[in-house]
């Protein structure tokens, strides 16, 4: 990787919701202070490091894309949005869509929507650790890996080939050895919203 380029974020924002019974992206809630809906927390907290953003939607989601773009509009925010056509088949899809988009990257710091308090540190060490060279990279808590993984641009044609729901998990058993952690004790790297009770969670998690 050039050392002096930075590496793209992709967010994936193109699931189901299944377990939570409405779209969870859209759902308001409260964090330091501010109320707005879960993709909008995501948003100004990756656009806070990134450069070059992209945001993985599915097609028939027009409401989250709506919101997405009034978002970025009211702040002049520039966004590259990726409707993938095949998203509903799994992870894997929505992945290979956004890497498709941005082939031309030197990596990538992939992220889930769903987990709006991913310290800005963190977002800033993966992309650090990237310019520097390191193959694969990510946040570790309690001795578990965490979210966003950041990825060098070596690792492209694997990830186009990705199918599926388990996104690039095989890789990253397969390299574990390769990964560059990054040690936090923030929770924010492995909390998500996948239930409504994961609501209260994110909120309390947020006010400290």
């Amino acid at each position: 990787m050039n050392q002096q380029t930075s590496p793209t974020g992709i967010i994936l924002a193109a699931g189901q919701s299944s377990r939570f019974g409405a779209d969870k992206l859209l759902h308001e809630l409260t964090i330091a202070n501010k109320r707005q809906l879960l993709i909008q927390h995501t948003l100004q907290l990756w656009c806070s490091v990134f450069d070059e953003l992209c945001i993985v939607i599915r097609p028939d989601n027009p409401l989250l894309k709506d919101a997405i773009i009034s978002w970025s509009d009211q702040r002049h925010q520039k966004l590259n949005l990726i409707e993938a056509e095949q998203a509903m088949y799994g992870m894997g899809f929505s992945l290979k869509a956004a890497i498709d988009s941005t082939a031309e990257a030197n990596g990538w710091v992939i992220g889930l929507a769903d987990m709006p308090l991913i310290p800005q540190a963190v977002l800033q060490q993966l992309c650090l650790n990237l310019k520097q060279g390191t193959d694969i990279t990510a946040p570790y808590c309690d001795d578990q890996r965490g979210h966003p993984v950041g990825f060098n641009s070596v690792y492209k044609d694997e990830l186009l080939a990705l199918e599926g729901d388990t996104g690039a998990k095989n890789l990253l058993q397969r390299e574990a050895d390769k990964i560059h952690k990054i040690k936090t004790n923030d929770k924010g790297v492995l909390t998500d919203v996948d239930s409504i009770d994961d609501v209260t969670v994110i909120e309390r998690l947020g006010k400290i």
